[in-house]
């Protein structure tokens, strides 16, 4: 035997197992399932100043409990009607509207209120709020633990 050194004898060989040994069972990977732990809803209004553009409901579970936040328009200067921001792209040729709006965070456990002015990309329809590096996002659905069926994401900013 071209592999044994050891005169004839086995000391030190230990063969690689082939297959399962001893009528094993394959180990399947059973993972948990994923829950949802924010989300957000997109409504229009339909009457009053702001007929026609959207309101956005978001709540995330936290380790410091739960964050709920309510994104209305912003009247603006002239107060009525939706106030629009336009912006250009790097290149110039990527022109990008966006609407103002107010954005009020409520923690339900520390009973604290805080109140953002944030931009809602048009096209899009993502709201950032730059002080928390968070976002609002129509993108994302699946259920929380309870079951239900939720849409949304408020959550993480990852962009930079």
């Amino acid at each position: 035997m071209a592999w044994n050194n050891n005169n004839g004898n086995n000391q030190g060989f230990y063969p690689q197992r082939q297959g399962y040994q001893n009528n094993q069972q394959p180990q399947q990977n059973q993972q948990a399932p994923i829950y949802k732990r924010s989300g957000a809803v997109y409504s229009k209004i339909r009457n009053g100043n702001f007929e026609g553009d959207t309101i956005v409901n978001a709540w995330r579970a936290t380790k410091m409990g739960l964050m709920k936040a309510t994104v209305t328009p912003y009247s603006g200067a002239n107060g009525k009607g939706r106030d629009i921001v336009n912006s250009q792209g790097k290149s110039g040729n990527q022109d990008k509207e966006y609407q103002k709006m107010i954005c009020t965070i409520q923690n339900t456990t520390l009973a604290t209120t805080q109140t953002y002015h944030v931009l809602m990309n048009l096209k899009t329809q993502v709201i950032v709020i730059q002080e928390l590096s968070l976002c609002i996002t129509p993108n994302g659905s699946g259920t929380t633990r309870s079951g239900k069926r939720v849409t949304g994401y408020f959550g993480r900013n990852f962009k930079k």
